[in-house]
């Protein structure tokens, strides 16, 4: 009854075979794999969280049970991690401010000191930079500047040197105001700060029964704006307010006006100093190995990588903007990929290779590849001894036999492997010669090691609560292993190893090829990734994105912004770093062959 329900399964989604006993077996492997890591009981599999070390013991038990090998006696390769940041007992926030006398001259009104307490009265934000700043107070209202919107927070008033009170909502991300919401990241307003001149930024809640209540501080990978940040208790620093513009009535005033009304606290002034200490942890990548029948191909690994970690509960780089936290499941991100691998292991184990492989489950990767860098600097073999890398990454959505291969020319005989093979499949390949991108297959190529990354597309589920496995294509993920399959073969199995080619694009200074987040300013496409001469083929849009408000439209292709020819994502990417929320650009497209120009004004995430 099992093998009838998944033949029909087979059949309405378009595959027209009998399914053999092998085939079955496989897809029940991929689903019981698939459903399992992406299951809530595992919490979207944070790195370091109690779901991920679970997901991690549960692929040792997999690897253990299909007859792979450890390598010195030991499926794991450890490393440390940043975890969390604790607050340094150097630390303080301390105010001076002048209490006014009436009928006396100011030379004889008192200066009085007051020190925070942390934790109670003040705590720093994750991406805060560590140091000491002083200087005046200034309220600077939602820490806003959008040209768009006509809206300016900054306007008018002179924060360069000083210290910015910015209102953050109690919900983040989901200001009072839907105006706000492209601006309502704690990270824009402190790049606009930074850009403005602050020397640092103080977030305070609008008004509600949370606003004294502070985020936890944890650790940010991105650590890197160059200003300090903390966060602080609404009801302490009112009292620093002027009886005119106490706190209160001026957000009050705001929201009816919808106008800014910034300005600075007199006769006061703050000196903060944050300290902050990493809290290591260990945590640890999943590897192990098929020996190679080719004693003289011993010295020569192929690895195959898929990433199991995904971003829990939204801790880091969710698109989710609802008010209620919810687990980021990860199923194609990358359960589908680990389901992937686990099954290529199988194949290759029944039937080995001449050389040898080893198949990883990377950690960390949702946080900046971190495990597969840890993996090149401890290998268990010398670098040079790594011929090739294929990753697989989110590749649980097939649609159309549609495959996209990043790295196709990072060897000289890749091309005319990926073709053939194709072919024989019925496989539409979307090539992409360049061997960097946001995946581990990065941490290979950097060290001059020919790389394939295998994935079937970006979707709107990327990155949210919705990314779950009844949503996955178990049947196309099954047609990528049998492509991946031939692929390794051909290439464990060839007489001579790949020689490495390294592709050279033009993609500006401001380019970093390993960077796993986003430009600031947000555009709003689904990109396709395969190379185009024309330019980057634009495959959906973002609902509420400036691409979508401004006119952009599926199947457009980018040519240009301001001028700056399009001709990959990563000039795309490394242009818009280039320009900021607010800012207007002219973009020019091809839509059916046709030269267009459209100004679309940016917004932030």
């Amino acid at each position: 009854m099992k093998k009838i329900v998944l033949l029909f399964l087979l059949i309405t989604n378009g595959f027209y075979y009998l399914l053999s006993d092998e085939a079955i077996k496989s897809i029940e492997r991929i689903n019981q794999i698939g459903s399992y890591l992406s299951s809530d009981g595992l919490e979207g599999r944070f790195i370091g969280s109690e779901g991920n070390f679970k997901a991690g013991e549960f692929i040792i038990d997999y690897f253990r049970e299909i007859g792979l090998k450890p390598f010195n006696n030991s499926f794991k390769n450890e490393f440390l991690y940043s975890a969390g940041l604790s607050l340094d007992q150097s630390s303080f926030v301390s105010f001076k401010y002048t209490v006014q006398k009436p009928g006396l001259p100011p030379e004889m009104w008192k200066t009085l000191e007051r020190r925070w307490t942390a934790g109670t009265d003040w705590l720093p934000v994750g991406f805060s930079s560590d140091g000491e700043v002083s200087g005046p107070l200034v309220f600077a209202g939602y820490g806003v500047t959008a040209k768009e919107i006509n809206y300016d927070d900054y306007e008018g008033i002179d924060v360069k040197g000083k210290i910015v009170i910015v209102f953050v909502d109690s919900a983040e991300h989901l200001p009072k105001q839907e105006r706000f919401i492209p601006y309502s990241t704690r990270r824009y307003k402190a790049q606009n700060a930074k850009e403005h001149g602050a020397a640092a930024i103080i977030f305070i809640k609008t008004q509600s029964d949370s606003a004294n209540v502070f985020q936890p501080l944890s650790h940010d990978p991105n650590k890197n704006l160059g200003i300090i940040a903390i966060q602080a208790n609404r009801t302490q620093i009112a009292t620093f307010f002027p009886k005119n513009l106490n706190l209160y009535p001026v957000e009050m005033e705001m929201n009816q006006t919808k106008k800014p009304k910034s300005f600075e606290i007199p006769h006061t002034s703050v000196t903060i100093n944050v300290k902050t200490n990493t809290i290591e942890k260990t945590v640890f990548n999943v590897m192990g190995y098929v020996p190679g029948t080719d004693p003289s191909k011993a010295n020569e690994y192929l690895v195959v990588g898929a990433h199991f970690d995904h971003i829990g509960w939204g801790e880091y780089n969710s698109k989710y903007k609802g008010r209620q936290k919810m687990i980021h499941n990860g199923a194609d991100d990358n359960a589908s990929g680990v389901s992937g691998l686990i099954e290529l292991a199988v194949r290759i184990s029944e039937k080995p290779l001449r050389r040898p492989v080893f198949f990883v489950a990377f950690n960390g990767e949702e946080i900046g590849q971190i495990g597969s860098e840890k993996f090149i600097q401890t290998s268990p073999v010398s670098v040079d001894k790594l011929i090739f890398m294929m990753n697989l990454d989110m590749i649980g959505r097939l649609k159309d036999n549609k495959i996209n291969i990043f790295g196709y020319a990072t060897a000289d005989y890749f091309p005319n492997m990926i073709d053939s093979l194709a072919a024989l499949d019925s496989i539409n390949v979307l090539r992409s010669a360049d061997g960097y991108g946001p995946s581990d297959h990065s941490s290979f190529y950097g060290k001059n090691i020919p790389v394939l990354f295998l994935f079937t597309g970006v979707h709107l589920d990327y990155h949210t609560p919705y990314d779950d496995w009844d949503k996955i294509n178990v049947q196309g993920i099954l047609k990528v292993m049998r492509f991946s399959e031939a692929i390794l073969r051909s290439i464990g199995d060839a007489e001579t190893r790949p020689v490495f080619r390294k592709v050279i694009q033009d993609r500006g200074a401001s380019y970093q090829p390993t960077e796993r987040g986003y430009p600031r300013a947000w555009f709003g496409i689904i990109p396709a990734f395969e190379d185009n001469e024309a330019g980057l083929k634009v495959n959906g849009l973002t609902p509420g994105s400036p691409a979508e408000k401004y006119g952009i439209k599926a199947e457009d292709i980018l040519t240009a912004i301001n001028s700056e020819n399009i001709n990959n994502l990563g000039d795309f990417n490394a242009i818009l770093g280039k320009y900021s929320p607010g800012e207007e650009i002219n973009v020019t497209i091809l839509r059916e062959g046709k030269k267009m120009n459209i100004k679309l004004v940016l917004s932030s995430r």
